[in-house]
């Protein structure tokens, strides 16, 4: 088999399997009854295929860890994903990508990196790095990260959360967890003699909501048509350091990673809002009810009767729970200026 154009496609590496994925349907589709948008291949059992086509699985090699003993032994310990930038139009999109535009996509994302690990899972930290065409590593430009000072209790903290939410069912009470975290990123850019480094720190509380709750938001929380956690978090920001102030922040909204920021203030909080929201089909916003559909009694779309329980029900309790914590916890070390702010 002698497949080409593989290294303008999508491709995916992970644990033993690496795949192109072909939205066009051009390059594996040839000569077949039915149309095949990708090809996989299994790093151990297809090792003879692989070996008369090495040329395309070249990009993989020699970049995070992946080598050319991770195809000889057949397992990559992750996944890694390479995005080849549209530089003509097709049918899929006429966006086209330059350096430029990559450089501003690395900007926006620095801006607002720390904020991007509040109201994560798992993640810890994430790194930005450039390969110029003359350099044979990449090169590190940028990384944020949970600090070292409060990276444990956060694991025990989300871990603990999550451990106690059973989806798809209204649990018979509440979970909340309140935890401290301090943010850090470092910026490496060669415009910065030495670098840049910042801490932010926030308090955070994580909420589910189960017990009672109004009668709207119970058929809801068992509906297998929307399946969403009635998860919400709330994130109110802390001095960094001894004797420095409480940062004023623009109260932004979450579906798990931020919406797109805005100049002013989505919500007009002094705090964080996070929410496991039904959102607009191009993820930038949360479904919002219009003029017409403001008297409750008119909504027939059930993911915006969501949004309003999440926001009429959850948040508030997350809100005042988040509170209670900052005033009663002395080991959270909350000053009464910032709980004022």
């Amino acid at each position: 088999m002698i497949i080409v154009f593989i290294l303008d496609l999508p491709s995916i590496l992970s644990g033993t399997k690496i795949g192109f994925i072909d939205p066009l349907e051009q390059c594996f589709s040839e000569g077949r009854l039915d149309r095949r948008t990708g090809y996989r291949w299994r790093l151990n059992r297809d090792r003879e295929i692989m070996n008369n086509i090495p040329d395309q699985f070249l990009p993989y090699k020699g970049i995070f860890d992946s080598t050319e003993e991770v195809f000889s032994e057949g397992r990559y310990n992750g996944t890694l994903f390479r995005f080849p930038l549209r530089t003509i139009p097709s049918e899929l999109s006429q966006t086209l990508y330059s350096d430029h535009k990559v450089e501003i996509l690395f900007e926006s994302i620095i801006t607002d990196a720390h904020l991007l690990l509040l109201f994560l899972r798992h993640l810890e930290s994430i790194e930005l790095y450039v390969r110029e065409e003359s350099e044979p590593e990449p090169r590190k430009i940028f990384e944020v990260k949970i600090s070292d000072d409060s990276l444990q209790f956060v694991r025990e903290k989300r871990r603990e959360f999550y451990n106690a939410v059973k989806p798809g069912q209204h649990m018979p009470v509440p979970v909340s967890v309140t935890y401290p975290m301090t943010i850090e990123t470092a910026n490496f850019s060669e415009d910065l003699m030495g670098g840049s480094a910042e801490r932010h720190s926030f308090l955070l509380t994580s909420y589910c909501c189960g017990g009672e709750v109004s009668s709207q938001f119970e058929r809801l929380l068992t509906d297998e048509e929307l399946s969403y956690l009635p998860s919400v978090g709330v994130a109110m920001a802390m001095p960094s350091g001894i004797g420095l102030p409480t940062p004023d922040i623009q109260g932004h909204v979450f579906c798990v990673l931020p919406l797109p920021v805005q100049k002013k203030s989505i919500t007009g909080l002094p705090v964080h809002v996070n929410g496991f929201f039904s959102l607009s089909q191009n993820r930038r916003h949360i479904k919002t009810p219009n003029a017409d559909q403001e008297d409750q009694g008119k909504l027939n779309d059930k993911s915006l009767i969501w949004n309003i329980c999440l926001l009429e029900e959850a948040v508030p309790k997350a809100y005042a729970s988040m509170i209670m914590a900052a005033i009663n916890d002395r080991t959270f070390h909350v000053q009464p200026e910032t709980v004022y702010r």
